[in-house]
């Protein structure tokens, strides 16, 4: 019975992964013609509306899925079908509440918001983005719904929709504002805002997609609240109440790691200025930090941290029937998933950073994007792992542990970003080495809250130590690889792709050789079964 709930609990967080990967790769494809089109001063200003619009959206609603599936979660686990169906109608009306408000300010106040950071050319792409805000307030909700009964399915249909509607909106209506500027100095900004209605297209889709979905297993839901035998009703300030208070605390944390990016933003746009920089420049620079370095580790770790979602309804239901040995179960297998994800993908970001932003953006002139990517490359690990313990933290009831760890690590990040940009003159690097320390720094507090907490240890040498290993020997056996195809065929571009290939297989055969991973565990893991025959018939297993 315990095998069959953690496998299915992996596999959710596998099928979440899956999702992931895909639309972080259609987003990584619509970037590379978005990019053409706009220019990268308009990508600058892109990424520049984007940071602020990702504050608005979680001081909004970004933080709805989490609260509502922990919440539904817990009253599911007390056979509370009637408050958990209560909790999510008022979920619905104060989170829609708080997004309509958000989006109307963002909306009217644009031209300040945009001018504090500097970056007067975003407040169009910043007001195409406002609307935004709203739909995804329900969005929200109806995703924390289908998680809270511990199912990924529809959340990762919608954000796959989501993604490609977003991906094709972005590129047409970039070409056609473009396109229909009258003045150069409007092209930047009018592109800009064109990627920017994209993510308002795909949220809208998104959005009827769940609804449909959601129509379609009411009779189930009526099922569960009939067969609810407690007689228990919160009161509607009760919940309310419940609502707002975890929300607050995840808003809090997610909130102070996306102001890190806010922060750097603004730190670096006035460092640049008075250092005599203009925006277009400054805009460049700040693009080779978001859309070349940041934007490339967030792909791995979003994929990574699907399991930081999956482990919060998982971890609630557990905590709640008091199943502290089921919980570290949980934490353990979550934790090792997370981190031979994160460890490839940091070694791979490495080794092959040049080739892989060759491919994505076809610019054999970009020197900086490679060398930060290069540099970064261990953010992966440190950002798959915080996204996942503040998971862990929030779904075993330490909801102020991840707020207060954030804030800590802010204040540490700021005071490093301050003295590489004045003192070491460090510029663009100095925001990738600010931003590995945050990470850092949440990992670190988050473990030692965990294990006082939890009284939990972790498993280190085929967590981390060999994990780390075999992609260290699989990043540098792949740019060996790499060098020796490229003098051999001299297009470093149509190299990148059996690269990658060979970096799988040689990384998943090291696993196993290496006794990382056992046969046990693969049954366990999405796509197990098929990982086995593969290396069963190249007599890797037994």
């Amino acid at each position: 019975m315990e095998k069959t709930k953690k496998s299915g609990f992996l596999l959710q967080g596998g099928i979440l992964a899956a999702a992931g990967l895909f639309t972080r790769f259609i987003g990584m494809l619509y970037r590379i013609p978005l990019t053409r089109v706009v220019g990268r001063e308009g990508m600058g200003y892109y990424s520049n509306a984007y940071e602020i619009y990702n504050i608005a959206l979680l001081i909004s609603c970004y933080s709805v899925p989490v609260a509502v599936s922990k919440l539904i979660a817990d009253k599911d686990g007390r056979g509370e079908y009637v408050n958990a169906s209560r909790y999510f109608k008022y979920a619905l009306f104060v989170s829609s509440a708080i997004g309509l408000t958000v989006s109307v300010l963002v909306y009217i106040f644009a031209e300040e918001i945009a001018g504090v950071f500097e970056y007067p050319s975003s407040v169009l792409p910043l007001r195409v983005l406002a609307p935004t805000i709203f739909v995804f307030s329900f969005l929200g909700v109806l995703r924390g719904f289908f998680q809270g009964k511990k199912t990924m399915v529809p959340t990762a249909i919608s954000q796959i929709v989501e993604q490609i509607f977003n991906a094709i909106v972005s590129v047409w209506a970039a070409y056609w504002l473009v396109n229909s500027a009258t003045e150069a100095t409007e092209r930047a900004s009018r592109g800009a805002a064109g990627g920017t209605s994209g993510t308002l297209s795909g949220a809208i889709c998104g959005l009827i997609l769940l609804v449909f979905m959601f129509i379609r297993q009411r009779k189930k839901n009526k099922e569960l609240i009939l067969s609810d035998a407690t007689g228990k009703v919160d009161s509607a300030g009760t919940i309310c109440k419940a609502i707002i208070l975890t929300m607050i605390p995840i808003v809090l944390s997610q909130t102070i790691y996306q102001i890190s990016g806010i922060i750097d933003s603004y730190i670096f746009s006035n460092a640049m200025v008075k250092k005599g920089f203009t925006e277009s420049y400054r805009s460049i620079l700040y693009d080779a930090y978001s859309n070349r370095y940041k934007w490339m580790y967030n792909v791995p770790v979003a994929v990574a941290s699907a399991f930081g979602v999956t482990i919060v309804p998982n971890l609630s239901a557990s905590y709640v029937k008091r199943d502290f040995e089921g919980i570290k179960r949980k934490i353990a297998s979550a934790v090792k998933v997370n981190m031979l994800i994160a460890f490839p993908a940091a070694a791979g970001l490495g080794f092959l950073s040049k080739p892989i932003l060759l491919l994505m953006f076809n610019n054999e002139d970009d020197l900086l994007g490679p060398e930060l990517l290069t540099l970064g490359c261990c953010a992966v690990v440190f950002f798959a792992l915080s996204t996942l313990t503040n998971g862990v933290l929030q779904g075993i009831n330490k909801m102020r542990k991840p707020v207060i760890h954030a804030a800590v690590a802010l204040v540490i990040h700021i005071i490093a970003l301050q003295f590489m940009l004045w003192n070491l003159d460090l510029g663009a690097k100095g925001m990738v080495l600010a931003n590995m320390l945050y990470g850092l720094c949440v990992c670190i507090f988050n473990w030692i809250s965990i294990k006082k907490a939890m009284n939990y240890k972790q498993e280190i040498l085929r967590t981390f130590i060999l994990p780390g290993i075999c992609s260290l020997i699989m990043g540098f056996s792949s740019y060996l690889l790499y060098q020796l195809l490229c003098r051999a065929i001299f297009n470093h571009v149509v190299m990148v792709v059996p690269v990658i290939v060979y970096a799988v297989i040689i990384y998943g055969a090291l696993l196993i050789i290496t006794r990382t991973v056992t046969k046990e565990e693969l049954k366990s893991m999405p796509m197990g079964t098929k990982v086995i025959k593969l290396f069963t018939k190249l007599h890797l297993l037994k």
